[in-house]
């Protein structure tokens, strides 16, 4: 009887692993198309040899463990595509958007340009005619109108990142807090002697989404823990502690803080990747880079149009005024030390309302300091300063509203590149400053006839004044460098995500669920299960002989 008992015991541990296998079978089919599931495969392992008489003989199986298919490696390469691919598919749209402000067809700025000089050519044909003067003013204002709604439309477009940013704040905090949960249950299951497989597929999950999100990198730990952290190595999930992310309203645009008790850090680009971080590059990046070159554009039409037209008469006879309204200071690009900074030698021209003054600087005298003082020693009507904050050169005329066109290309030998100059916020200010008609001076005199300024204003049209280029051609190269941006972008964009489908596909081959092996397990279990039965039965029916001879 002893040996029945014993055989009983294998077939009820048989029927029951098998049972206990067709259940996993059943969880892989059902979770086949579940995003992040990973195949379970149950473990069989015999109960220890018993000795009955001279022999050891096994007593049944049980499930030891359930292993969990994941590929550690395969794992990380999918992670750091979905960092690279959310950082470039959330700059796509926000590109798309820039493109379409920076366009160079009808209504553009550099289209306002053509058809303000069309009017001044216009103009100069007949330099007295009231309609090609109104003409002149209208063309004028809209040029102004236009780099205000180039403007305008760009800053709509930070606003809109901002939304977007603004929109992703709690998903992150949604996952740490998720993260930083399952590390605790994890943990703890796992210190029980259980598998945590479920969990760990979820935790798997958030922890790719985070990576695609902002950038997050992650390692785990010894006891099951996953510690998670950004780009810059600032911890988002530690454990089961996760540190919040803040979102604060700074100067009108979004910033993300950590949160870490009463103490805020803030991050910035380098902070930051994925989605997140591909926005923070186009709305602290790339839109910044643009407006500031559109104000290097505007300050340089609109300094070029007045020195020019204040070096006519209107009809008047009155000296020609600012055609634009003039910048209120002229700011250089900063320097890293105004005391060592060597702009060589030669004069810097100063037209202040049309009267130029040259100021010298000579081999003993030319750093930015040395500069200042010689600028206001000139007596050009004029103050220049330095600001502390990035060591630029700020000039200033001495009395508002007058126009200074400075010309520095005449310095020379120098280790530091010679001041050019713009002035900020200027593409969203620059407007007319002469109001009538008889104020434009197209000529050198008041003769109506006299059109000497009117073809030394068109001129302008075709001088290299912005550099080394014209005003056509220098916002051709901001729309240019737009263009190629977004392109560059689409093409990252579409790579990335077919490297990460590839990525994903081979994952799914080797951890995911084939439900043709599925399908074969479980016949297999099947047939495990009914021969358990079987002999079960048989050793039932052997159990009742022998009741039935002891009777």
């Amino acid at each position: 009887m002893g040996g029945l008992s014993a055989a009983l015991n294998s077939g009820k541990s048989s029927l029951l692993t098998n049972q206990k296998a067709i259940e996993i079978t059943g969880l892989n089919v059902a979770n086949v198309n579940t995003p992040g599931y990973s195949r379970q495969t149950p473990n069989l392992t015999p109960y220890p040899a018993l000795n009955f008489g001279d022999f050891f003989t096994g007593t049944g199986v049980t499930v030891g463990s359930i292993e969990r298919s994941h590929d550690v490696f395969l794992a990380g390469q999918i992670n750091e595509k979905s960092v690279a691919s959310g950082f470039e598919g959330a700059m796509t749209n926000p590109l798309a958007e820039v493109e379409r402000v920076i366009g160079i067809g009808d209504g553009s700025i550099a289209d306002e340009f053509d058809q303000f000089f069309d009017s001044i050519r216009e103009l100069s044909t007949n330099p007295g005619g009231e309609v090609e003067r109104q003409m002149v003013l209208q063309r004028g204002s809209l040029i102004g109108d236009t780099f205000r709604s180039t403007h305008d439309q760009l800053q709509q477009v930070r606003g809109n990142i901002n939304d977007s940013l603004t929109s992703k704040v709690d998903g992150i905090n949604m996952r740490s807090a998720e993260i930083a949960e399952l590390n605790k249950r994890i943990s703890a299951i796992e210190a029980s002697g259980q598998d945590a497989n479920s969990d760990r597929d979820r935790r798997d999950l958030l922890i790719k989404d985070l990576s695609g999100l902002v950038g997050a990198s992650s390692y785990e730990t010894s006891n099951g823990n996953v510690s998670v952290q950004l780009p810059g190595g600032m911890p988002l999930v530690e454990a089961d502690q996760y540190t919040p992310v803040e979102g604060t309203i700074v100067q009108g645009d979004l910033e993300l803080r950590l949160k870490f008790g009463s103490t805020d850090i803030p991050l910035d680009r380098k902070a930051l990747g994925g989605e997140i971080g591909g926005l923070y590059e186009v709305r602290d990046g790339l839109i910044p880079d643009v407006i500031e070159r559109l104000d290097q554009l505007a300050y340089a039409f609109t300094t070029e149009v007045n020195a020019q037209h204040q070096a006519g008469q209107d009809l008047n006879g009155n000296p020609g005024q600012a055609f634009f309204v003039p910048p209120a200071s002229h700011t250089s690009q900063g320097y890293a030390n105004p005391l060592a900074a060597n702009f060589g030698t030669g004069d810097i021209q100063l037209n202040v309302n049309g009267t130029t003054t040259a100021v010298t600087i000579d081999a003993t005298n030319n750093s930015l300091s040395d500069m200042v003082t010689a600028i206001n020693g000139s007596g050009a009507g004029v103050t220049a300063s330095i600001d502390p904050s990035d060591n630029s050169l700020v000039i200033t005329p001495d009395v508002a509203g007058e126009n200074v066109l400075i010309d520095t290309s005449a310095l020379a030998g120098g280790s530091y590149s010679r001041p050019t100059f713009s002035a900020a916020g200027m593409a969203s200010s620059l407007s007319m400053n002469i109001t009538a008609t008889v104020q434009i001076s197209a000529g050198t005199s008041s003769a109506p006839g006299d059109n000497t300024n009117a073809l030394a204003m068109l001129s302008l049209e075709q001088a290299q004044t912005v550099g080394s280029d014209t005003f056509v051609s220098a916002y051709g190269k901001i729309a240019s460098s737009v263009g190629v941006e977004t392109s560059r972008n689409r093409q990252a964009t579409q790579g990335l995500e077919d490297s990460l489908i590839q990525l994903e596909n081979l994952r799914d081959g080797i951890d995911g669920v084939s439900l043709e092996d599925e399908m074969i397990n479980l016949l297999k279990y099947q047939r495990g299960f009914e021969a358990s039965a079987q002999f079960l039965s048989t050793v039932d029916e052997m159990m009742a002989t022998l009741l039935t001879i002891k009777r």
